[in-house]
């Protein structure tokens, strides 16, 4: 037996070994399910591979830093402070990018590209992630050379800044 990525379409040669220390039943589905790292609870029949998964939570945490901006009156003050900006991630080697959207009060995000950002930001996925769980320093990954920023760097501070800053208000509200 195969699997078969649900997202990509390609050919998943090896799974997380979490997943396979976790299969079980659903007792109310009737469907074998897995837990995968970044996707939680996952059904075999919608199984994908790790990269895909991987994708799927850059965008859910960005989706969560969209979410804070709207509902959290410290962020979105932070926010209304900063000129609006367009950040471009681009992912090597995949097809998945990423663009977020922040000043003037507000934190969008989106799949794809953006026409003309204020800086365009490439680095490995499995990198983007860390950064965004908050488990890498965004700036140690662009001195040794994993993350490339193009554009004004000032922007790109300020960004990263703004990421911290989500993940400490979400740490004290209990979110994230």
């Amino acid at each position: 037996m195969s699997l078969i990525c649900t997202n990509c379409g390609r050919e998943i040669e090896t799974i997380p070994l979490q997943c396979a220390y976790s299969i079980n039943i659903n007792s109310e589905t009737n469907q074998w399910e897995c837990y995968m790292e970044n996707c939680g609870t996952i059904s075999i029949n919608e199984f994908v591979c790790e990269s895909c998964c991987t994708n799927r939570n850059i965008m859910k945490l960005t989706k969560k830093i969209e979410r804070l901006s709207l509902e959290n009156e410290e962020f979105k003050e932070e926010l209304t402070f900063l000129k609006k900006n367009v950040v471009q991630t681009n992912i090597p080697n995949s097809d998945f990018n990423f663009w977020v959207e922040f000043g003037d009060g507000v934190y969008i995000c989106g799949k794809g590209v953006k026409d003309n950002p204020s800086i365009s930001l490439t680095c490995p996925q499995r990198t983007m992630n860390r950064i965004l769980e908050g488990n890498l320093e965004p700036f140690n990954e662009f001195l040794i050379g994993n993350l490339k920023i193009e554009g004004d760097l000032q922007y790109a501070v300020v960004f990263f800044d703004i990421i911290k800053l989500a993940l400490e208000i979400s740490k004290e509200t209990g979110g994230m």
